[in-house]
C-alpha cells in the first residue's frame, strides 16, 4: 500500500503543470471514453500551447538581437561621425 503522506516530485510537477491532469491521475476510478477523449484533447491543447510559446520566445529573441545590433551600430556610426 504507497505511502499518502508521501508526495514525490513528479506528482509536484503534474500538479504544477495541470491540476486537473493531477487530480484525474491520482483517482484510481476507471475513465469512461468520453473523459479519455477529453483528456487527450487537453494534453493536445497544452502541447499546442507550448509551441506558441516557445514560437513567441523565439521572436523575442530574435527581436531582442535585433535591437542590441541596431543599437551597436548607432554608436558606431555616433563616434566614428564625432572621431573627425
Amino acid at each position: 500500500m504507497p505511502n499518502r503522506d508521501l508526495i514525490r516530485a513528479s506528482e509536484v510537477a503534474d500538479w504544477c503543470f495541470c491540476h486537473r491532469s493531477w487530480y484525474l491521475s491520482t483517482h484510481d476510478d476507471c475513465p469512461t471514453l468520453v473523459q479519455i477523449e477529453k483528456r487527450h484533447a487537453g494534453v493536445d491543447y497544452h502541447q499546442r500551447h507550448a509551441r506558441s510559446v516557445n514560437q513567441s520566445r523565439g521572436v523575442m529573441n530574435g527581436a531582442t538581437r535585433a535591437l542590441l545590433v541596431a543599437a551597436a551600430l548607432a554608436a558606431a556610426y555616433w563616434f566614428w561621425t564625432h572621431a573627425r
